[in-house]
């Protein structure tokens, strides 16, 4: 009999000192649920890349960018981003001939936010694009022809170019105030394919950069329209 009482205090003891770790267990996972199951739609937010705007103030070359981004539960961001190449560029400054590109683009993807909260101010994502383009580039100018000691207008323009490629994305973005946020990516590039240009090369591809070029970033101010936490 006293066996038996050792071998029931025992188990009793045991299950005391479970029931707290079982209790702290469940109440995590609830709250793990509970902090998670919130709408599936979270809100919509617009940017603008400064980033290529300055380029293009300061450079030969550059982009007018804007993106539209939707939130599916602080987790999955998919994103659109248009954007119009612009550049012109000295090839010759002899000749004094120039060519011009002015083209839009597109790239369509999505970030994935692999922040530990994700309901933080801060975001820490990682993402895929994407990008086409079809353009064409103008060259013109006045080529000086010393045998008739004077000039000759020069013109031309190259046929139209389909140019599209992938982007591999690492980004980060932190809210400034109510709903103001900066951010900033760093993205690879991978060309995909492009149109015949026969001798014609490419030394600007709208939205992509230089050609051949594979790093690219921006520079975005996000104005984020969301929706407060409701659980379902």
């Amino acid at each position: 009999m006293s066996q038996t009482r050792t071998y029931l205090f025992a188990l009793l003891t045991l299950i005391s000192l479970l029931m707290p770790a079982v209790a702290n267990a469940e109440s995590r996972k609830e709250d793990a649920l509970e902090s998670d199951s919130i709408q599936l739609f979270r809100g919509v937010s617009v940017s603008y890349d400064l980033a290529g705007t300055v380029m293009r103030m300061v450079g030969d070359y550059g982009q007018y960018e804007g993106a539209l981004r939707f939130n599916l539960r602080d987790r999955y961001f998919p994103t659109i981003e248009l954007g119009l190449g612009d550049a012109k560029h000295e090839v010759d400054a002899v000749t004094g001939i120039e060519a011009k590109v002015l083209a839009p683009y597109g790239r369509i993807g999505c970030d994935f936010n692999v922040s530990k909260n994700k309901h933080d101010i801060y975001r820490v994502m990682v993402g895929a694009r994407y990008a086409l383009t079809s353009f064409k580039t103008e060259a013109y100018g006045n080529v000086s022809v010393p045998a008739w000691r004077g000039t000759v207008d020069y013109s031309v323009e190259t046929d139209k170019c389909f140019y599209h490629w992938a982007e591999f994305l690492f980004s980060v973005d932190a809210q400034i105030w109510g709903p103001v946020r900066l951010g900033w990516s760093v993205r690879y590039r991978a060309k995909l394919g492009s149109s015949d240009m026969g001798n014609n090369s490419l030394w600007y591809v709208p939205g992509y950069g230089k050609d051949g070029y594979k790093l690219g970033g921006t520079f975005n101010v996000i104005v984020e329209l969301g929706r407060k936490n409701k659980k379902i």
